[in-house]
């Protein structure tokens, strides 16, 4: 980043009309798009009409002809913004590209008006890319703001992965990724070449309201950090490459955790957990990130995006005690029982009652219950918090009917160690509360006989064999541990 190199070359577009591209960014915007959107590809420009969104129309057209673009225009409505829609249109058509402009409806939450247009306008952004058939969406982020988010994520208490400022790349929605081309370029580089089109370019007044967090940042805190550096270096330079080791620890650490959480986490039904103890050890940084993919393996895709994980959140759950819980954005439930952390909803469906026929299908929480001589399949599936001698094979008789269902007020089951009650055992046992209407007893008509990973009924004894096994669905993914 810094100062770009001032050897110039003139691009002359389809219409009438030309802009000055220095070959140094019309560079620097082909390798950033490179690796990222292949030749031919459909794309989406996102055109605001200000010079930082002008100049990167001007540049991809430039760096990457082959692209087949289409210039979108979001209004906000938040102010007469008439000029800017016509501004971005206006630049399309020398361009030789089609425009497209989208109108939103802005309602302000909890985060304030800015956070609310920005939202609404990716959701926007991201429709449109699916209308057009495109992949991606390229905005006009400069290295000047890259730095100013460094700064506003500073002041807020961010981790290392905010310290690592915008990321050149990232999922916007389903199928539709946002890719930030200009990052290595200065705004006002950006904005020469968007004058030098000769065509109206938008001015946003919120660039100059000290009412902004960010006009605040650009005006205020960056010349400050130029004044305590001496004017020996360029602050947009030195966060820059602040953002640039962040970044790559953060990605380091996210690689670690993830390996880790590969190892660690186990799935019962919609009930995600993993060994207290084994988290304990892990270093602080990666156990934070470990609960945070835990947390996201129980909301799945569409809670993730609907309640985002706060750094609260995930320490809230890091906090817990033996015995604690804690309600968690989404209607999601944590609790530590039994050295076992788990997270799911905080009202999850319980097993619907069903005969023990030979084999019984229980998809709520991904496994089959199998009633045979024993002599074939796998020995056994169990719940992720059965202890390592926990039966995984159970011998029945053959008379009696069996059926498997969830738990009872009032059940009792007469063990080895004597008559107890299942939810007793389940609380001993370590079954996470959310967990416990999911787990199955089996019964006859004297009660239950089994309980895996919980409690076996001390006369179990029989040429009969009742075993769990993954269904085949669910053999892919993180399910039950098998012995």
């Amino acid at each position: 980043m810094g100062r770009q190199g001032r050897t110039r070359a003139v691009t002359v577009f389809p219409a009438p009309g030309t802009a000055v591209v220095p070959a140094a960014a019309r560079t620097a915007v082909a390798a950033a798009l490179a690796p990222v959107v292949g030749h031919g590809e459909r794309v989406v420009l996102a055109v605001s009409g200000g010079p930082d969104s002008v100049a990167l129309a001007v540049l991809v057209r430039a760096a990457r002809p082959d692209l087949r673009a289409v210039v979108v225009h979001v209004r906000h409505g938040l102010r007469d913004d008439a000029a800017d829609a016509a501004a971005a249109t206006a630049h399309a058509r020398p361009l030789g590209l089609a425009a497209r402009v989208v109108s939103v409806t802005v309602r302000p939450a909890g985060a304030g008006v800015e956070a609310a247009a920005r939202d609404a306008r990716y959701a926007a952004l991201a429709a449109a890319a699916r209308a057009e058939g495109a992949g991606h969406v390229l905005v006009g982020h400069s290295a000047d703001d890259a730095a100013e988010t460094v700064l506003l994520n500073v002041a807020r208490g961010t981790g290392l992965r905010g310290l690592a400022g915008m990321p050149p790349v990232r999922p916007l929605a389903d199928g539709v990724t946002l890719v930030r081309p200009l990052l290595t370029l200065r705004r006002a580089l950006l904005g020469e070449i968007a004058a030098s089109t000769g065509l109206p370019v938008a001015a946003d007044p919120t660039n100059h309201d000290a009412e902004q967090r960010r006009a605040r940042a650009r005006h205020d805190l960056l010349p400050a950090l130029a004044e305590l550096t001496g004017a020996s270096s360029d602050p947009v330079v030195a966060l820059a490459r602040l953002a640039e080791h962040a970044r790559r620890d953060a990605d380091a650490l996210d690689a670690i955790a993830a390996r880790h959480a590969r190892r660690l986490l186990r799935r019962w039904g919609p009930v995600r957990s993993i060994d207290r103890g084994a988290l304990e050890r892990l270093p602080a940084a990666v156990a934070t990130r470990v609960v945070r993919l835990l947390l996201h393996a129980a909301t799945g895709p569409a809670g993730t995006g609907a309640h985002p994980l706060s750094a609260a959140t995930v320490a809230a759950v890091l906090d817990l005690r033996p015995g604690g819980a804690v309600s968690l954005p989404g209607g999601l439930l944590a609790t530590v029982g039994g050295g076992v952390l788990a997270v799911a909803p905080a009202a999850p469906a319980t097993l619907a009652e069903r005969p023990v026929d030979g084999a019984v299908d229980l998809p709520e929480i991904g496994v089959r219950l199998r009633c045979d001589d024993g002599q074939q399949g796998r020995l056994g599936a169990l719940p992720p918090w059965a202890p390592p001698r926990a039966a995984a094979m159970v011998a029945v008789p053959l008379d009696g009917a069996l059926h498997v269902r969830a738990r009872r007020p009032g059940d009792r089951i007469r063990t080895a160690a004597g008559t107890r009650t299942v939810a007793a055992a389940m609380a001993d046992a370590g079954v996470p509360r959310p967990a416990r209407g999911l787990v199955p007893v089996v019964a006859d008509a004297r009660g239950p006989v089994w309980i895996p990973g919980v409690a076996v009924r001390a006369d179990s004894t029989g040429p009969l064999r009742l075993r769990l096994e993954p269904l085949a669905a669910d053999r892919a993914g993180a399910g039950p541990a098998t012995s």
